[in-house]
Order: C-alpha cells, then structure tokens, then sequence
C-alpha cells in the first residue's frame, strides 16, 4: 500500500499524466464528435475502433515514458538503493514497484475512459458490453507498456539515454515492425501460415486490433476462406490473453535479471 499512495503522488504531481490525460481526452472529444454522423447500428462500434487506433499511437508513449522515469526516479534520488539495503530483495522490490505503477496507471486511464462513456451516451447509442471489451483492450495495452516502461527505466543509466529508448521502443512497436512485416508478407504461403499467424498475432497491437474488431461485430469469423480459417489458429480471446501475460511477464524476468547492471554504475 506505501508504494501505491507514493507511486499515485508521484504521478498526480508530475505534468506527464495530466499532459497524456488531457491529449486522449480531447482527441476522444473530437472522435465521438465526428461519429454523431455516423449510421446508428454500427457507429458505436465503429467510434471505439477509431479510438483504439488513436489509442496506438498515444497510449504506448505515455505509458512507457510515465513507467519509466517513475523507477528512474527511485535510482536518481537513490531511495531503491535505500529499500535495497534495508528490507527488500529486488523481485519484491520490483513486484511492488510494477505493482503501484500498474494499479496508478490503469486505474487513471480507464477514470478518463469512463468520463469519455459520458459524453459517448449522451450523443451516440451507447452499448455497454462493446464499451467493456474496448476497456478490457486499454487495460492489456497498458499492463504491456508500463511493463516495457519499468523495464527500460531499470537499465538506462541516464536520462538522455532512457529518452533515446523510450522514442526507439515506440518507433518500433508503431512503425517499424509493421513495415518489417509488409517486408515478409510475400513469403506467407498455405504451408508455413502457422508460423505467419503466430508471429502476426504476437504483436498485442494486432492481436488487441483484431480481438475488438470480432467483439464489436465487425469482423465476422464464419464463411472465411481456407487459408484466412488456418490464419486465425484459435479464438481471439486466447490470443490477447497470450499477449496480456507473456509481454508483462517476460519484461518482468528481464527487469529482475538486469536490473543489478543497471545500478551498479549508478
């Protein structure tokens, strides 16, 4: 509990969030805006997809830049060199720094996105069960990112360096891995789509997209075609909930087995 209140005045004090806060919510403003024009059965739906996608360009950089200069923070002023030495090892050190920044970040996120379901039911036809599922995808957007965050924090030494991450981490995840992608789209064959599929669906942005884009209703997963049938290996459920704990949890094991490097020059 410490760690949660000093990680929520951390935060709640700092410009950062409220900067990420305010540019989410007022790009959301002017999406729900733009959707009261839009047909009534499915233009909920398709509101919450244009949110995601603003999402994926937003979300990730706040995220990650938030998470990490939170734990930078504790090497800079030397209070996890303190907890350290006195009462902690570095996994519960790390447990409930990850721990804090997670409940912080998810609780305030999902706070805005629920201020936003206000203004979404008074202008558009509100549905519940698909606002929960775009929920349920900020929630595993975040666990992923803050992750990356907490782990990048740990083992840049410098701010500069950390800066230089944090913008390379989310060109990567954005950009470069989808242009790397485009690059092998044409060797995809009948034969080694398996592989194909798997390596696709292990990107949680396209696991994430496409997870809500079946919820939603607006892609349908009868009548495909033989090889779009062996494309899609199991339910789209499963594959977000590969990513939602595979990501966080292998950022978790490489922040704990890194993070002695990373202050030993400190």
């Amino acid at each position: 509990m410490p760690y949660i209140w000093k990680e929520a005045l951390e935060q709640t004090r700092g410009k950062g969030l409220w900067l990420g806060l305010a540019m989410i919510m007022l790009t959301s403003i002017f999406l729900i805006a733009e959707a009261r024009s839009f047909p009534s059965d499915l233009g909920f739906e398709a509101l919450l997809l244009s949110m995601y996608d603003m999402n994926i360009y937003l979300l990730p950089l706040f995220a990650i830049f938030l998470a990490s200069f939170s734990i930078f923070q504790e090497k800079e002023l030397k209070t996890s060199m303190i907890l350290l030495t006195k009462k902690e090892s570095i996994i519960t050190f790390i447990v409930k720094k990850s721990a804090a920044i997670q409940l912080v970040m998810i609780i305030t996120f999902i706070g805005a996105n629920f201020i936003l379901a206000l203004f979404m039911k008074a202008f558009l036809n509100f549905h519940l069960s698909s606002f929960l599922h775009f929920i349920l995808v900020i929630i595993v957007f975040l666990l992923i990112f803050n992750q990356i965050g907490i782990f990048l924090g740990s083992i840049c030494k410098t701010k500069m360096q950390l800066v230089g991450a944090n913008i390379l981490i989310w060109f990567s995840v954005v950009f470069l891995i989808d242009l790397a992608f485009l690059y092998a789209l044409p060797a995809a064959s009948f034969d080694n789509l398996h592989i194909f599929s798997w390596v696709y669906f292990l990107n949680p942005i396209h696991a994430m997209r496409f997870y809500l884009e079946t919820e939603l209703g607006l892609f349908g997963l009868t009548h495909m075609s033989r090889m779009m049938d062996k494309f899609i290996l199991m339910e789209p459920w499963i594959f977000l909930m590969i990513n939602a704990i595979v990501w966080p949890l292998l950022f978790f094991t490489l922040t704990v087995i890194i993070k002695n490097g990373g202050e030993r020059h400190d």
